[in-house]
């Protein structure tokens, strides 16, 4: 029962990345010396890199049917400092409006969650499981498994980026660093600010800019952990009848979430 109350929890946010190597200046030729024009400021958060994050929003937003695997490495640093990097895997099955499953496998076990827009169903393997009525959107089953039961699901902000219901607040600095491949797809990888927070981000090229790749570093932490996570899509997933309602295995037994009241 301890497993299935307390498996669910937030990746770990991330630790700081490595600066920017500064480009040399070319030596001048001796001449008479001349006052230097003084250089253009950038903005600090590059319309470029805005528009690419809204453009990867949007076109997640397009999406009615998708899987993804997230491969993932968060810090916990312990009380005499030292830091621990723990690595996690997440597989979500998705269909909007409002079904979702997810499989979180840690250093802990193994959980799962399932909506089919009528309940909400947490299940370990130690055969307990919680279940709650819910119904609206994936957006408000995020929303409620976190205010409600204190869950956190992964990257949930892949299912509503640039959404009114998105809690991730906008960046305040962002730039382009450059193009890598990542699992072998080119990618732009860009780098943000934002209160608290950065975030490095590889966005397929093309006209599908799925998020390849996330890098975020915590700020309010002295430490500064680091949460890393390589992501996989599949866009055209094969679906089964049921797949997102839950059936319990013999023998398995209901309790109530941790913070549900008792019934009278």
């Amino acid at each position: 029962m301890a497993l299935l109350r307390n498996l669910i929890l937030a990746a770990a946010v991330a630790s700081a990345a490595a600066p920017l190597a500064a480009q040399a200046a070319t030596p001048a030729k001796p001449a008479k010396a001349v006052a230097p024009s003084a250089p253009a400021a950038a903005p600090a958060l590059d319309p470029a890199a805005a528009a690419a994050l809204d453009r990867m929003g949007a076109y997640l937003r397009t999406l009615k049917n998708f899987d993804i695997h997230v491969e993932s490495s968060s810090d916990t640093i312990l009380n005499n400092g030292q830091r621990i990097q723990l690595d996690r895997m997440v597989d979500y099955a998705v269909q909007t409006p409002n079904r979702l499953t997810a499989r979180l496998e840690g250093p802990q076990g193994v959980v799962n969650a399932n909506y089919d827009g009528a309940a909400f169903t947490v299940a370990g393997e130690d055969g307990y499981y919680a279940q709650a009525p819910l119904t609206g959107s994936i957006s408000n089953l995020l929303s409620k498994a976190y205010t409600a039961y204190g869950i956190d699901f992964p990257l949930q902000d892949l299912f509503r980026w640039g959404d009114a219901s998105s809690v991730t607040d906008k960046p305040t600095e962002g730039f382009r660093i450059g193009t890598s491949r990542v699992g072998g797809v080119v990618t732009d990888h860009y780098a943000f600010r934002q209160p608290g927070v950065d975030f490095q981000i590889w966005i397929e090229q093309g006209d599908k800019p799925l998020p390849r790749k996330m890098v975020i570093t915590s700020l309010t932490d002295a430490a500064q952990p680091q949460y890393t996570a390589l992501i996989r899509w599949d866009l055209s997933p094969r679906r089964t009848d049921g797949q997102f309602t839950f059936k319990p295995a013999p023998g398995a037994k209901q309790i109530r979430f941790r913070d549900e009241p008792a019934a009278k």
